[in-house]
């Protein structure tokens, strides 16, 4: 089956909560018409609302021009309306829950679609063959792992399954390039991928940080942002060894190595919290007290830095990866 990135105007995105509102806006902000499915017919007011609030900051900014015409792109489809949601479009994307039992229901459904409707999952730690195993069009599924907030970041990591056709990868990479992303491609089916190995490896040493009391929540924040994040803005971190020397990388390596974490479980007192309710910005409290303001406001808050910062990274030209690299 051939899938045609460049001719694709209707998209399907099935789960309507945190990332599939980011995704739908960036499908939307990309000039493709939205189905956005969803079980909770509020989750789809919520998300709609959401996607208005954002638009507006991004017009604020600069980078939006006509946030009416974008939102009007997006059209609510309860779970019970799948069939009507689904009639005449070219790509699904199911950002469901992370549990295996209400992936397979919607990639069961998925399977049934036309045989040329190209399907994408936004799984964040399950594999493509673990989730797929059941399907007989296995084929056509990309792993397609954007980052929150969905609609501000730039990259999505492409990845796949055993069975995952390498023109199903090559177009789904064309349609990412297409709405303004940043495909990376991953190479190896690896449970966590590229990023989420990465942050997990960073969580691992924070959770040991924080509960040895070498640092406080703000101060741990306000060291990240003012140095590691503050480079890695612009200087990826292979670049950075080569700007500090591999020599001394190395032997910074072999003596840091050596006493970092190397716990097989999250920290205690993330447990506590999770078990406390104090789930972050949904619940007014996490490790900061949100309970003074409103999600809106510190949702709006957190935007217009990120689109500062994505003007910025725009005007520095970044690489786009080649549908063959």
């Amino acid at each position: 089956m051939v899938y045609k990135a460049q001719d694709m105007s209707i998209a399907a995105v099935i789960g309507f909560g945190t990332m599939g509102l980011g995704i739908a806006q960036n499908f939307a902000e990309g000039g493709l018409s939205v189905h956005v499915v969803d079980r909770d017919a509020d989750a789809l007011t919520r998300g709609l609302t959401q996607i208005r609030a954002n638009l507006a900051i991004g017009q604020e900014q600069g980078v939006v021009d006509d946030p009416d015409t974008i939102h009007a792109r997006i059209t609510g489809f309860t779970w019970d309306e799948f069939e009507a949601a689904t009639v005449g479009i070219q790509l699904a994307v199911e950002t469901v829950p992370e549990v295996m039992d209400i992936k397979k229901e919607v990639f069961a459904r998925l399977d049934k679609l036309p045989p040329d409707v190209l399907i994408g999952s936004n799984t964040s730690s399950f594999t493509v063959s673990q989730m797929t195993g059941d399907m007989t069009t296995a084929d056509r599924v990309v792993g397609l792992h954007y980052f929150n907030p969905a609609h501000l970041i730039p990259a999505v990591e492409i990845h796949h399954g055993s069975k995952t056709s390498e023109d199903a990868i090559t177009q789904m990479i064309a349609i990412m390039t297409r709405v303004g992303k940043v495909p990376i491609r991953v190479r190896k089916e690896i449970p966590g991928f590229i990023i989420n190995r990465l942050t997990g490896a960073l969580e691992r040493e924070i959770d040991l940080l924080l509960d040895q009391g070498v640092v406080t929540p703000e101060d741990l924040d306000a060291a990240v942002k003012a140095s590691l994040g503050f480079r890695l803005a612009c200087i990826g971190p292979m670049e950075a060894e080569d700007f500090i020397g591999l020599d001394t990388a190395y032997r910074v390596s072999n003596n840091v190595f050596k006493d970092l974490s190397n716990a097989t479980k999250a920290s205690p007192e993330l447990g506590e919290k999770v078990e406390r309710g104090e789930l972050g910005i949904k619940s007014g409290r996490g490790w900061y007290d949100y309970s003074q303001t409103t999600t809106e406001e510190v949702f709006a808050a957190r935007d217009r830095k990120l689109l500062q910062q994505l003007a910025l990274y725009k005007s520095n030209t970044p690489r786009t990866p080649k549908a063959e690299d």
